[in-house]
């Protein structure tokens, strides 16, 4: 046997403490779970908490190391015993404030500890020791190499005891090795799960109450300028095979190509000619520089105005926003193309996108009407509070349209009108000129704009017309990475976010 301290230690709220773990850390788990001794807390490993009668001041305390157990003293009043394994082998005796009372060594082995206490309920009703006075309660605490077994109590004698080793009694019991690893898992996983959720109700917000599928999810290009115009078309043409949407690109690409003037100009018509037929796009709609160039360079290219779908920006270039149909529709991924062509067709449509995109569920009945309602509507539009920086805040407002509201198709309309049928081009048209228009090839007589600062991707043409190709938001979604070059207008994505007018917005949030 070996004493390794003997002498006064200062306790606060009736507590010390031994411990063996290698870094010190707050205790959040119950000390005397599982346990039927409240004096002796051992259910935390390589540490102890040490109950004591003083509130506050010192107690005499003797720390002895046994090779086996020792004999019981019959002078101590209280005596109970716990299992205890040192993490490390420099075991502390720890007061109040964490202030170190003496360090000794222990092998790190499973040992049992004995806690033995005499004037415990002297030393609570006397309340406080004060600098200098004589301790009240003392205290023995005894080390022995034994296997783990649980605690037990010994002997009680005072109503201090009695106490704690009846809180000790009520607690529940400690989680199993399984239910810690389960904890530990889902702490883990917590944060994955919250993210994911947020994800979740951000894409319920902007998809008008209904997550998008994985497909339409990883879909680039205009799907969400799309998804303003009409989220819940866009939902209806995901659904649709790979062929009907491959027939709704060609047809949207020849709508904005006969309303906008362009599907008789000499070097386009064989581009359309391409696209049905499935082939390669001819030049010079390989080369999207060119491309744009003999757009606005070609005397035999009508040139007329339109206001865009948001209703504010007027004076736009038709041409300009129908060119992009064709590029989009001949884009490898059918979803893809259809969107995008339908995107640029409804923009050169103008204020009259939603009738065009009522002809487009009309002609195409595979679309079906509006989907039904979720049972409860999202949210009104706001902002959605990012968590991250990294996280896209989009504040274009959601177009609701409950199911008693779905538009009704051509048939409903007019019940004696014969039913669409799959791949029917309505008769185009024809473009109408602003007022003051000149003859194709001439110009247009509307004055030149007024001085200032242009949106991104605005130009002028040869007779002061304003041509919007594109526009940027005044602060572009902090999650949007620029890829390396605009599929549809050869432009850098890191100076532009929308194209012939539309809005491209980050699709997947990280």
């Amino acid at each position: 046997m070996r004493t390794v301290f003997e002498g006064s230690v200062h306790v606060a709220y009736m507590q010390m403490y031994i411990d063996s773990r290698a870094q010190w850390s707050a205790i959040e788990e119950d000390h005397r779970a599982g346990q039927i001794n409240g004096l002796c807390g051992a259910a935390v490993e390589g540490y102890l908490f040490l109950t004591t009668g003083m509130h506050t001041g010192s107690v005499g305390l003797t720390i002895e190391v046994h090779d086996g157990p020792p004999a019981v003293d019959g002078r101590w009043e209280d005596v109970v015993e716990a299992p205890f394994t040192p993490q490390t082998r420099t075991v502390r005796l720890a007061q109040w404030g964490d202030a170190d009372a003496c360090e000794f060594e222990l092998d790190p082995v499973d040992h049992r500890v004995r806690y033995c206490a005499t004037g415990m309920d002297e030393a609570n009703a006397h309340g406080v020791v004060f600098t200098g006075e004589q301790p009240v309660d003392h205290y023995l605490l005894q080390f022995w190499p034994a296997p783990a077994e649980p605690d037990r109590v010994i002997r009680q004698t005072s109503d201090q005891a009695a106490y704690w080793n009846r809180i000790a009694r009520d607690r529940p019991p400690p989680p199993t090795p399984d239910e810690r690893a389960a904890a530990a898992r889902a702490a883990r996983e917590e944060p994955a799960r919250e993210s994911a959720e947020r994800v979740r109700e951000y894409e319920l917000r902007q998809w008008a109450g209904r997550l998008p599928t994985e497909r339409l999810r990883r879909v680039s290009g205009n799907v969400h300028g799309m998804r303003m115009l009409d989220v819940h078309l866009v939902h209806a043409i995901a659904r649709v095979d790979d062929g009907t949407q491959r027939a709704i690109a060609r047809w949207a690409a020849h709508r904005a190509y006969a309303l906008a003037g362009l599907a008789d100009v000499d070097w386009i018509a064989p581009a359309l000619a391409a696209l049905d037929a499935g082939t390669p796009l001819p030049a010079p709609f390989d080369d999207p520089a060119e491309l744009w160039r003999r757009l606005f360079e070609d005397p035999n290219v009508p040139h007329t105005t339109i206001t865009l779908p948001d209703g504010t920006t007027h004076n736009a270039l038709q041409q300009a926003c129908a060119l992009p149909a064709l590029l989009g529709a001949a884009d490898p991924d059918s979803l893809r193309a259809a969107l995008d062509a339908l995107h640029a067709a409804a923009y050169a449509h103008g204020t009259d996108h939603r009738a065009f995109l009522d002809e487009v569920r009309d002609t195409w009945p595979a679309l079906g009407v509006v989907p039904p309602a979720p049972a409860e509507p999202p949210p009104p539009p706001r902002p959605f509070p990012p968590t991250t920086e990294d996280e896209p805040v989009d504040t274009a407002p959601v177009r609701w349209t409950p199911a008693a509201e779905a538009r009704p198709t051509a048939s409903e309309r007019d019940p004696k009108a014969p039913p669409p049928q799959p791949g029917h081009r309505p008769p185009s048209t024809p473009p109408v000129a602003p007022p003051n228009a000149r003859p194709p090839g001439r110009g247009l007589a509307s004055p030149a704009p007024t001085p200032g600062p242009r949106p991104a991707g605005a130009a002028t043409s040869r007779d002061g017309v304003r041509i919007v190709l594109v526009t940027r938001s005044p602060e572009p979604p902090a999650a949007a990475e620029p890829s390396a070059t605009n599929h549809l207008a050869g432009i850098q994505n890191e100076d532009v976010y929308t194209a012939a007018g539309g809005e491209e917005e980050p699709h997947e949030i990280s």
